[in-house]
């Protein structure tokens, strides 16, 4: 379907969210990031042009088992974005349409950490300890506690953690949801998922658990980081969704002392759940997972959300 019998070029933040579920949202990033570590799928790493009070930043994809490509555009002036991702017919170049990406980037980075959890946390993990209590917490939380092995939630937040704690509490009454110390928090946590703000490490990588899944998703900044040296020292494994992007943006990684952070040996996303598929198995160790976000998953979403509301509207 084109523009010559579409209507309808907008489709808005309100119409994402009725398309989305964080489940399916789950699924089909997983399987364009499989699609990346089998050379089917590539990622337009982020570009950002500085001008006076404005920030323009440009991110994109191809994603072939969607049959579609494109480009996700926003503006970012006083720590306000507002976002767009524009398709395109991945067969004939044609363009598709436009998809308001604000309600997207809610769901994008939470699927993402969720494809990375299922495929790199301990085994019998029962308690997710999460930071921050905004928009990209909540995200998370719904997407996590949908994979139903989380019977404990701690929430760690400067801001009302008991308000979400009380709203969680009431919509998931076979799961224990407290708030307590940072330190209690990270040292009996299977998983944790840190949201925030922060510009430095939230909390000490000596009370890590020796398995433990961290997956540091507050930042694309060179300049900030939510988690310690320590944790990077103590780490079986580092992955990034793209390598290149994260050596200009993961400022968790890039701020460690030197030699903490040996590039060669930090793992992509894709390639690891593809491997995980391939060799089954609970995994050992600590894992650290540092998001930055790439335009992959939001052309992938973009898609699905595109061909729900084509077909909803075509029926």
């Amino acid at each position: 379907m084109g523009p010559e019998d579409n209507d309808m070029q907008l489709i808005t933040d309100e119409q994402v969210r009725r398309a989305l579920s964080v489940r399916e949202s789950s699924a089909v990033v997983r399987q364009a990031f499989i699609a990346t570590a089998h050379g089917k799928a590539v990622t337009l790493p982020r570009s950002r042009t500085y001008l006076d009070h404005v920030t323009l930043s440009v991110m994109g994809g191809i994603v072939p088992t969607s049959k579609m490509c494109g480009v996700k555009i926003y503006s970012t002036i006083a720590g306000k974005f507002d976002f767009v991702v524009t398709l395109f017919d991945g067969t004939d170049g044609r363009y598709l349409g436009t998809v308001q990406g604000n309600a997207l980037t809610e769901f994008r980075t939470a699927a993402t950490t969720r494809v990375a959890v299922e495929s790199q946390m301990p085994p019998s993990s029962h308690t997710l300890t999460i930071f921050g209590a905004g928009v990209q917490a909540k995200a998370h939380l719904a997407s996590l506690l949908d994979l139903a092995v989380f019977r404990r939630v701690f929430v760690i937040s400067k801001g009302d953690a008991a308000a979400l704690v009380a709203e969680l509490s009431a919509a998931h009454p076979d799961v224990q949801f407290l708030t307590c110390d940072t330190d209690k928090a990270v040292s009996e946590a299977d998983v944790i998922v840190t949201c925030t703000r922060a510009s430095e490490p939230l909390f000490d990588g000596r009370l890590l658990k020796a398995n433990v899944f961290v997956a540091a998703i507050g930042s694309s900044k060179p300049q900030t980081r939510e988690i310690d040296d320590v944790t990077l020292e103590r780490a079986s494994r580092i992955i990034v969704e793209h390598r290149e992007q994260a050596r200009k943006e993961a400022g968790d990684l890039l701020l460690a002392k030197p030699g903490i952070v040996d590039w060669d040996q930090v793992r992509e996303l894709g390639d690891v759940v593809a491997e995980a598929d391939s060799i089954g198995g609970g995994v050992q160790g600590i894992t650290v997972y540092k998001s930055v976000g790439i335009g992959l998953v939001d052309v992938a979403l973009s898609a699905l959300v595109y061909q729900r509301v084509n077909t909803a509207s075509a029926s």
